[in-house]
């Protein structure tokens, strides 16, 4: 599934190939099933601690998945952003790598408080809503809170700012955030959308991260596969030539054989062109996430 896809068909196709890939345990290419493995180890690691939290957000309670260290002391904290609802595998695989790297990651899901309907007309109603503006300022209320939630913890270090990753959907969401808070250091997007025009709403449309860089003064770094038509690496490149300009710190990366979520290893090779699971492309860019966190929540 993927909700920033711009055909109703994608969308629905996508999850559910996803879903029958991860319930019958087929259909994966040999690198997405060797990932899933990898994921499993490093899920099972005694030296890191994770499990689902829940925290307030307003009225509402979100729930969220926590990984950390299992040593005692304090270490740095990052909240993940992902595109769709839940926290799956390939999510929980990053929040458990940036652990054994020595930081403590909150997966923000905001399906939590605004849960997929099954009837169709309340399924229609609430893809308008979370294409809305509305949706995304909520979804900021909802971070703000994981930060709080992050820095109330007595294992977090460095409380005045964290870091923010985000995938898809959640990567535009962590580029836009940054204008609304100062309680971020540094962000990375993993394709998030900077030009939106799949599902740009017609009557509450979401900035666009291209109309509101001036107002970014963080370091960014961005990761896109240049066969992404979601999210284009030539909007990216518009972003980084304006991030340049104004002389924000920005690392932008570009993968060539990759299309748009090349870091989801649950997506079944051949599920939608351009969409698939690119592992070269995938343990390079969270190697160069890991780096970017270090040097910037020092």
């Amino acid at each position: 599934m993927c909700v920033e896809g711009d055909d109703d068909r994608i969308t629905r196709r996508s999850f559910l190939a996803g879903a029958t890939a991860m319930i019958a345990g087929i259909a994966l290419g040999s690198e997405a099933a060797g990932q899933e493995s990898s994921s499993q180890k490093i899920l099972a690691d005694p030296n890191i601690i994770h499990g689902e939290v829940n925290f307030k957000s307003s009225t509402d309670t979100v729930k969220g998945f926590l990984a950390r260290p299992k040593k005692a002391g304090r270490y740095r904290a990052v909240i993940i952003a992902h595109g769709n609802p839940g926290a799956p595998s390939d999510i929980q695989y990053t929040a458990a790598f940036l652990a054994q790297a020595g930081f403590v990651s909150l997966v923000y899901d905001w399906g939590s408080s605004a849960p997929m309907p099954e009837d169709e007309k309340a399924l229609a109603e609430w893809r308008d809503y979370i294409y809305s503006y509305e949706f995304v300022k909520r979804q900021m209320r909802d971070v703000q809170a994981g930060i709080d939630y992050l820095k109330e913890q007595s294992f977090v270090k460095h409380r005045e700012q964290v870091g923010m990753v985000g995938f898809c959907g959640g990567g535009r969401l962590a580029l836009l955030f940054p204008t609304q808070s100062k309680d971020v250091k540094a962000v990375v997007s993993l394709y998030g959308s900077v030009d939106y025009r799949a599902r740009k709403h017609k009557t509450d449309p979401v900035p666009n991260v291209l109309d509101v860089v001036k107002q970014i003064d963080i370091p960014v770094q961005g990761h896109y596969g240049m066969l992404d038509e979601v999210a284009p690496a030539t909007d990216a490149k518009l972003f980084e030539k304006a991030m340049r300009e104004q002389k924000t710190p920005v690392e932008m990366y570009y993968y060539e054989k990759a299309g748009h979520s090349f870091c989801n290893f649950n997506r079944p090779q051949g599920s939608d062109p351009g969409y698939d699971y690119v592992h070269e492309a995938a343990t390079l860019a969270h190697s160069r996430v890991v780096q970017f966190l270090k040097r910037h929540l020092s």
